[in-house]
């Protein structure tokens, strides 16, 4: 009996054990297929914000243009997602495998109508406006946005609706489920859109969990000028709040009139008390070297993106030449050489900028766990690059080589194609705006419409020049939300650069550095050495100068007194 009950012990170890791992190969083996209708032929921004979207259920995910689908691409694939970006009629192979396809299907903007075996109703062409969304049977928790638009579905009853778009007085489907097949009616999925379709997407995907709600605030542009004082106060009331943070630091200021670069070594307090906010729940992010780029200022300035010539970094900023178009040359060839110069020049600037930024605030002993670009902006290129160095990236991402100003995030953490293994921690609430009374009411808002995502991310940055009251406002307006605050040294990061690799889990950051190579490749980190060995050196002597005089003196009183008692004795005697 003993044997039998010692083998039933082990079986349930076994399959106890095994849990996990299964529920982990569940979720990659959901495969999943993007087609997509786009212009270029090529996955652009809307193909991008859909993979943040996706990535958050599967990293199992291909792209392919409907022109050059092939039936074998369905093969062994769960899910497949058709987004229509533009009206136009779909290839016959591959509305025919469609037609016979088994898996999950979901059909995002146009074209829905050519979906007839799964949907029997047809969306109408003619576009409807609205500003308002819900879920369904959520009708109170309604998110009001920008006028945006929603092709029109019949209701009936054979559809089930997910979402809901209002306009005026006139609700209409937004996301909706028939017969195991999906349709969201929105031509795009750009935020706020992608809030409400990101928690639909538990339902295509299957994907049952207890909802939960992560969170971060970020302290903004921390670099070597700005003000002590507010920023350890500020730091002070996340500390007494047992909220832990990250802080967004430069490590070098550029003056933008003279040219001078100022480093944390020149301003000892300001790096003192980013030490003791990383001692006390901050975690460090590096925000770039020095957040500039040609004569601009530290903290304005971008880094990562030419804005002027809107284009990656391509050239030295003191070049005057434009960049050139393939209508230039003389041959297509010719022009891939010269984007591949191009592009190796954005390497190797890219490369420079954040191995010295890891270095150098590893000299002051501070230890980024993971990387935000400045102002957001950073090409698809440079997201390869950047994954070199970073496990982890936060704040929204740029989706196009064209045009930085076209951003997102996703309303959940994320791990999208084109950031080549980087988990993305999303900004969803914005920050508080200077000269916005209401800030902190909205982001209280925002907060309470993320959290209508069943794992929707809440978080924010905040400059610390504005003083502590206006975070404390927002702190104690978010104090009732449950919000489990996300602490970088518990999320298994690690940064890497040429000299210097840093990784954190649970609560611990281990630091495995080139100390000797660290400090001689940059003048900066060997002054500060030299500056802080002497000081210490000064130091030391004076403590044991003051020592040998405290010493002294007490040998001289204590012999005093000896001295006197003989004296008394002598006379007594």
């Amino acid at each position: 009996m003993k044997k039998y009950l010692i083998v039933l012990c082990a079986l349930l170890m076994v399959f106890a054990s095994t849990g996990p791992v299964s529920a982990e190969a569940a979720a990659e083996d959901k495969k999943t297929l993007v087609v997509y209708s786009s212009v270029n032929h090529q996955v652009d921004e809307d193909e991008r914000k859909l993979d943040m979207l996706l990535s958050h259920f599967t990293k199992n995910i291909d792209f392919v243009h409907v022109s050059q689908f092939q039936p074998d691409d369905t093969k062994d694939t769960t899910h497949i997602f058709y987004y229509g970006s533009r009206n136009e009629q779909l290839p016959d192979s591959f509305l025919a495998s469609m037609d016979s396809y088994e898996g999950t299907l979901t059909v995002i903007g146009h074209n829905q109508n050519q979906f007839k075996d799964h949907f029997s109703f047809e969306a109408s062409p003619k576009l409807s406006n609205f500003n308002f969304m819900y879920l369904d049977g959520e009708k109170e928790e309604k998110i009001k946005i920008p006028l945006q638009s929603v092709f029109t579905v019949p209701v009936n009853e054979e559809i089930e609706v997910l979402a809901w778009a209002k306009g005026g007085k006139k609700a209409k489907p937004l996301v909706m489920e028939e017969n195991g097949a999906y349709y969201a009616a929105s031509p795009d999925v750009i935020s706020p859109v992608s809030t409400l379709l990101g928690d639909v997407l538990h339902d295509i995907y299957q994907s049952s969990h207890e909802e939960s709600h992560p969170g971060y605030i970020r302290l903004e542009d921390i670099h070597p000028l700005v003000d002590p004082e507010k920023l350890k106060e500020t730091g002070e009331v996340l500390i007494e709040n047992d909220i832990p943070f990250m802080m967004a630091v430069i490590p070098v200021y550029t003056d933008p009139e003279t040219g001078r670069r100022s480093h944390f070594s020149d301003y000892p307090e300001t790096l003192e008390v980013i030490q003791y906010l990383q001692e006390n729940g901050g975690s460090v992010v590096l925000h770039g070297y020095t957040h500039q780029y040609r004569a601009s200022e530290t903290g304005e300035g971008f880094e990562f993106w030419d804005v002027e010539n809107n284009t990656p970094i391509y050239k030295e900023g003191r070049d005057p030449s434009p960049i050139k178009r393939p209508d230039d040359f003389h041959t297509r060839d010719a022009y891939q050489d010269y984007m591949a110069e191009l592009k190796d020049f954005e390497r190797d600037y890219t490369e420079t900028k954040l191995n010295k930024g890891i270095q150098e605030l590893t000299g002051f002993g501070l230890y980024p766990l993971a990387f935000e670009a400045p102002h957001y902006t950073m090409s698809q290129h440079g997201y390869e690059i950047a994954s070199e160095f970073f496990s982890t990236y936060v704040g929204q991402m740029q989706l196009s080589d064209e045009n930085w100003q076209v951003m997102d995030s996703a309303p959940y953490s994320t791990s999208p194609s084109f950031t080549h293994g980087m988990t993305v921690l999303p900004e969803t609430l914005g920050y508080v705006e200077p000269d916005n009374k209401q800030a902190a009411d909205e982001i209280i808002q925002k907060a309470e419409q993320q959290m209508m995502v069943r794992d929707g991310m809440v978080s924010f940055f905040y400059h610390p020049y504005l003083g502590a009251e206006r975070l404390s406002e927002v702190i104690d307006g978010l104090k009732d939300r449950p919000i489990e605050w996300i602490d970088l040294k518990e999320e298994n990061t690690k940064v890497q650069s040429d000299e210097v690799t840093i990784t954190a889990a649970d609560g611990n950051v281990n630091v495995d550095k080139n100390t000797f190579q660290l400090f001689t490749d940059s003048k900066t980190l060997f002054h500060y050495f030299v500056q802080n060995t002497a000081d210490k050196v000064t130091w030391t002597m004076v403590g044991v100068s003051s020592l040998s005089v405290m010493l002294f003196c007490f040998y001289t009183f204590v012999s005093y007194r000896r001295l006197t008692q003989n004296e008394r004795s002598d006379q007594v005697g």
